[in-house]
């Protein structure tokens, strides 16, 4: 497809050679001739100057002079997301049916126009609404409810009771609704299992990556709200309440009864405290230890997690003790030699 077209699809003004030819997208590190790829995150700004791409969505604030054929959008992150509807492979769409390997109990209730894989068990009393699909393995255990227009990828596990919302979309072997982790301590120092007796709760329109664990709540709900967008590889412990439009990166673990208000983010390996709260639109950076509440809109980093800016002077700070060792140690000399004399 010429650039041209393109740019006319995702509504972009085109700054070089309108004409040229497309017929794929790669990233801007490893694109070549013939690929389109995008530039929305500034710090990859040099990587805009040594690609081998033949066009280069951008910004449309994008302001300095360089040699490849540039098409200005509102947002380039979106934009090559349409472009990629163009040039990859359309995703796989599975047909109304019903595997003859899997198990369905009588005492299910099944929507219309399911996909039901190999291998899938729906225990009694299970509801599955419309249009779902249930890849090979998914199990939907005893009154667990499936909202409609949800895909659960192979291995996914909603336990007991569980209430999923419309459109949700759980990534291999996500499990919902594992016990909570609840122990008594006895004199003895041995442990005592606390029954588990609450839900988890998941809204509309939620993701949840790959071999994540949402735990089921000790008694009322773990709450997951709308649009909520969870990474892989994630551990929400019982009671914790994830509100609408909250960002969880990988590897990030919430420690029981913890609330993360609306439209917070959580960065990578983010470790959270119980019983604390993350402020609305707050921003926790990678590898964050949070040990008391976060203000709303703020930017902490660290651990414990503090202000941005303070932690990342302290950083600064702590890496100039070398030299300042050397500096004293140079000092210390010289005052010896000065003793000596």
């Amino acid at each position: 497809m010429r650039i041209q077209e393109l740019a006319e699809k995702v509504s972009g003004e085109v700054i070089g050679n309108s004409d040229g030819e497309i017929h794929a997208v790669g990233g801007l590190h490893e694109a070549v001739a013939g690929q389109i790829s995008f530039l929305s995150n500034p710090k990859y700004r040099k990587l805009l100057h040594s690609t081998s791409a033949s066009a280069v969505l951008v910004s449309r604030d994008w302001d300095e002079p360089t040699d490849v054929t540039l098409i200005k959008v509102e947002n380039p992150d979106a934009a090559f997301a349409e472009v990629c509807k163009i040039f990859c492979p359309p995703p796989i769409r599975y047909q109304p049916g019903i595997d003859p390997t899997s198990v369905i109990s009588d005492h299910a209730t099944l929507g219309k126009n399911l996909h039901i894989g190999p291998h899938v068990v729906i225990e009694k009393g299970a509801v599955i609404g419309d249009d779902c699909v249930l890849l090979s393995g998914v199990l939907i255990s005893e009154n667990a409810r499936l909202g409609a227009g949800s895909l659960l990828h192979a291995g996914a596990v909603l336990r007991e009771n569980v209430i999923v919302g419309d459109r949700v979309i759980l990534h291999n072997h996500v499990v919902i609704g594992s016990d909570g982790f609840g122990y008594t301590v006895e004199k003895d120092g041995s442990r005592t299992k606390v029954p588990q007796v609450g839900i988890v709760r998941l809204g509309d329109d939620v993701e949840i990556g790959a071999h994540t664990c949402v735990d089921r709540a000790r008694f009322g709900e773990t709450l997951i709200g709308n649009r909520v967008k969870i990474d892989n590889l994630v551990q929400i412990a019982h009671n914790v309440v994830i509100e609408d439009d909250v960002v969880l990166v990988s590897q990030v673990g919430i420690s029981g009864s913890t609330v993360v208000k609306q439209k917070a983010i959580l960065a990578g390996q983010v470790g959270v405290a119980g019983h604390l709260t993350i402020g609305a639109n707050s921003v926790v950076g990678a590898q964050g230890g949070v040990t008391k509440d976060v203000p709303p809109a703020t930017y902490v980093w660290g651990t414990p997690a503090t202000d941005f800016k303070k932690y990342s002077k302290t950083l600064s700070n702590i890496n100039r003790l070398g030299k300042l060792q050397d500096r004293v140690a140079a000092l210390e000399a010289k005052l010896a030699d000065g003793d000596k004399d």
